[in-house]
């Protein structure tokens, strides 16, 4: 880091020596009119972003905006970058690891786009940033950058690859590639490599034995780390590496001592920077101490590192992890103490900051992987919440908080992609047209059989990828904070009911009801249950309708043990039920279950990934809505011909205003134009499930999941008339892997789609139904389960299996939609003219026939003269 500084520094000084040379007096005036006083403000700009953090660390945007910079000449643009390197860099040190990455993502940005050769922008820019990634847990993105940079260093500049080699091996670290961590550390050991160089990858090494348990392995490398350090003199990032290396020796050996050496030592050396580093020493000491049980001072230290990060930010919540685990240590230190209050009170507070904290990661598997940490945490404070309820079952703030929390941990992966692709929408032309070109690729690889061609176009689609996550600078336009209170007042509303389900790791349920505006707490000990439920889907609602008609009243018997369970309280619910779903409850049909009669006599049901989802899918009532049908009944084997497609296309075209588009018109341009639009998007079509987490709508051309992701969608709903467009593989806390859910991240606040294989004959008749009560009702919620009744009353014995009607589910928050009726007016105009001509013509020939006969007969009176 001196080095770095030292570099910036002597830029700093030649830039104002050149600025100082005295020019010719005619350049004087010339230079004094035009760009001497911008000049000075870029100066002034850089050489407060690198002497006065203290005037921006606080509030970095409005320093900036305040000096309204728009840097012109190619010095300006230089002083303007490195400007914002310093305010990154400053940021950083200072702790504000969020604002540190917006202006390191701001200034690559720039840099990229001014052409900035000049600037070394791997060691300034990219490699603080993928650090910083690594910080916040987005390591996959982290991994992008870092693995495209190496590439481009060649590989005998040793000395500059081994930061970047051991940087990317924390960030494989922290991603859990453990093998590739491993592989590319030693790999890296066998080349030259300095001293401390060694000590710091010998230190990553041991690190990641500690995360195989490996303890003697753990121990070795970090010892050897240490020996290397004592064999240099050590200032700036080396006396840091140290640092760490003796607060991984207390973490290793539970060795408070040495902890505390490490944090004196950056104490001494760092009185008003690196307070986050020293924030994660403090959190080790805390771990230690409360593995030692001594509670009183692990809480006193957990505290000192909620203060401290507390301090930096100057907000209730710190979007860090060092600072969410603190949090949960002070919930943990407080259960021991067995205060119930404060227990709860830091636990929930661990898990609000931990969501937020989480919706700044970009990459879908560091997201699974958080999700999985932060059901451990819902697992220890639903523990608690168990036993205090045993003695208050009616302690409602209680049942509520564990509720919010349960929610909060569920959806998270969904609620950011709906987050981003709003921002996407609204984003710059250079961004929609990298969004065009990832959904073009992805088209190509949906299209393409050739396994070499796959592989080349994702490889063309990852590096697009670290390009497209970095333009669309989440980081400056993430904003969404989710209240407790307005969460409530959406489950308040009247005429309602709802069921929160949270499975556990050993398989029970905690089931959350709302009815009679009371929160009730129950909890399904059976660890079998869900294996049942699994076996009841598998048995009923796979491949074929027979095991119903062989059995029926076994099927009932079932039902009425699921009801039981996952129902309880069910004679006291409201007509509609919400249902926030969970693990292996994903695609059981709730309306199906049988209790004196098919639930959904009785019951309208929607699902959602979480009630969270209820703040961020708003959506206007849709007035006078059209309907686009996108449809495809032939196709080549061995797929079959969905010979009822063309009927139910007509149908619904006969009945309401739409627009048929066949396979003939479904270019891309087409689809990007209606999914643009405000009207319904009905698809009739195959759905292939191709075995991995990317199932593809089958129109004229295949479109996966991961091509749906970049189109721009405003539809106010989704009607997905097609086979297991709700199902897919089973993500931690975020439902299946379907195309319903991208429609769902997509922001759609009504996706309507199917569990398992459509019967052709029962869909055409169910979809016919549900616009027509659609059409009545404006709430499709209603309207699906309307239509399934109707559906129930006209069918045979045979179609009132509910392996034929069940299948079409409905996820959203009930937004109101209307419909317009298709009036044929310019038919019944066409005919009117048509019949008004044929009068006309009528007339016309029965005139020219009366003045015929007339002329007729004055001939013969002219005659008979």
């Amino acid at each position: 880091m001196g080095k770095y500084i030292i570099y910036l520094l002597c830029v700093l000084i030649a830039k104002t020596v050149l600025h100082c040379s005295a020019p010719t007096a005619q350049q004087s005036t010339s230079a004094s009119k035009a760009i001497s006083l911008p000049d000075s403000l870029f100066e002034y700009f850089e050489s407060t972003a690198d002497l006065s953090p203290e005037k921006y660390v606080s509030n970095p945007d409005s320093f900036l905006n305040s000096l309204s910079l728009t840097p012109q000449s190619f010095e300006q643009q230089e002083m303007y970058a490195y400007g914002l390197i310093f305010m990154a860099y400053g940021l950083r040190e200072y702790g504000d690891h969020y604002n540190a990455i917006r202006y390191y993502e701001k200034v690559l940005n720039f840099i990229q786009s001014k052409n900035l050769k000049d600037i070394n922008t791997h060691v300034y820019v990219i490699k603080p940033l993928a650090a910083l990634y690594t910080l916040i847990d987005d390591n996959q993105k982290a991994i992008n950058l870092l693995e495209q940079t190496l590439d481009k260093i060649p590989v005998d500049q040793y000395r500059q690859r081994v930061g970047f080699a051991n940087n990317l091996a924390n960030a494989y670290l922290y991603n859990q590639d453990l093998t590739k961590a491993k592989k590319l550390i030693e790999e890296t050991l066998k080349k030259p490599t300095e001293s401390l160089s060694r000590a710091l990858l010998y230190n990553t090494l041991s690190t990641v034995y500690q995360e195989e348990n490996d303890a003697d392995n753990s121990t070795k490398y970090n010892t050897l780390a240490l020996q290397e350090f004592a064999k240099n003199k050590l200032y700036g990032d080396t006396l840091i590496w140290y640092a760490s290396a003796l607060g991984q020796y207390g973490e290793i050996h539970h060795d408070y001592a040495s902890g505390r050496q490490a944090l004196q030592l950056l104490n001494n050396h760092f009185p008003d920077t690196q307070h986050r580093t020293k924030a994660r020493l403090q959190l080790t000491l805390a771990n230690i101490l409360f593995h030692k049980n001594d509670v009183p001072r692990a809480k006193r230290t957990y505290q000192q590192v909620v203060d401290a990060l507390s301090s930096t930010v100057g907000d209730e919540y710190t979007l860090d992890y060092t600072y969410t685990q603190a949090l949960v240590g002070l919930a943990r230190c407080f259960g021991q103490e067995n205060e119930v209050d404060s227990t709860l009170h830091y636990f929930q507070w661990a898990i609000e900051n931990d969501f937020r904290t989480q919706q700044l990661i970009t990459s879908k598997r560091n997201q699974i992987n958080n999700n999985i940490w932060n059901r451990a945490i819902i697992e220890e404070m639903s523990a608690l919440i168990e036993r205090v309820l045993i003695q208050e079952p009616t302690k409602q703030d209680i049942v509520e908080t564990l509720l919010w929390c349960i929610e909060l941990s569920k959806g998270r992966l969904l609620i950011n992609e709906i987050n981003r692709s709003e921002k996407w929408d609204h984003g710059d032309l250079s961004l929609k047209n990298a969004i065009r070109t990832i959904r073009h690729l992805h088209q190509k690889i949906s299209q393409t059989t050739d396994q070499n061609q796959r592989e080349a176009l994702q490889q063309q689609v990852n590096q697009l990828m670290i390009d497209f996550q970095l333009s669309e600078r989440y980081f400056e336009t993430y904003n969404y904070s989710p209240d407790k209170a307005s969460f409530f007042t959406h489950l308040n509303e009247p005429n309602k009911s709802y069921y929160s389900y949270f499975i556990h790791k050993d398989k029970t349920i905690t089931v959350i009801d709302r009815s009679n505006d009371r929160y009730t707490y129950h909890k399904i000990t059976d660890t079998t249950f869900t294996t049942f439920v699994q076996q009841f889907k598998d048995t009923y609602f796979g491949a074929s309708p027979n095991s119903y008609n062989r059995d029926p009243l076994h099927y009932r018997e079932q039902s009425h043990r699921i009801i039981s369970a996952l129902l309880p309280d069910l004679h006291t619910a409201d007509g509609n039920i919400c249902l926030s779903l969970d693990g292996q409850l994903y695609g059981l049909p709730f309306d199906a279950l049988y209790e004196k009669g098919f639930l959904v006599n009785i019951y309208n049901f929607a699902y959602l990934n979480s009630f969270i989802l209820y703040d961020l899918l708003q959506a206007p009532t849709a007035n006078q809505t059209d309907i686009t049908l996108l449809y495809r009944a032939s196709f080549p084997k061995p797929l079959p011909d969905l010979k009822f497609v063309h009927e139910e296309v007509d149908n619904i075209g006969k009945h309401f205003k739409s627009e048929q588009i066949g396979p003939k018109n479904q270019n891309d341009s087409t689809i990007v134009q209606q999914f643009a639009g405000s009207h319904i998007i009905h698809i009739a079509a195959h759905t292939i499930l191709d075995g991995d987490d990317n199932p593809i709508i089958y129109l004229q051309q295949p479109i996966s999941t991961k091509q749906l992701r970049f189109y721009h969608i405003y539809s106010p709903m989704v009607f997905l008339s097609a086979c297991n467009t709700g199902s897919g593989i089973s993500l931690p806390s975020e439902g299946m892997e379907s195309i319903q859910r991208v429609f769902l991240g997509k922001g759609v606040p009504s996706v309507i789609s199917t569990y398992w294989f459509a019967n052709d004959e029962a869909m055409l008749r169910l979809t016919s139904l549900f616009y027509q009560q659609l059409y009545e009702s404006r709430k499709p919620v209603e309207a699906l389960a309307q239509a399934k009744r109707v559906f129930l009353n006209e069918a045979s014995i045979e179609h009132q299996n509910p392996w034929y009607w069940a299948n079409i589910n409905y996820s959203g928050i009930n937004n109101e939609i209307g419909l317009r009726k298709n009036t044929n007016l310019s038919l019944y105009m066409g005919i009117g003219i048509v019949i008004l001509l044929l009068i006309l013509t009528g007339i016309y020939i029965h005139s020219r026939s009366n003045r015929s006969t007339v002329k007729k007969d004055e001939k013969s009176d002219h005659e008979a003269y």
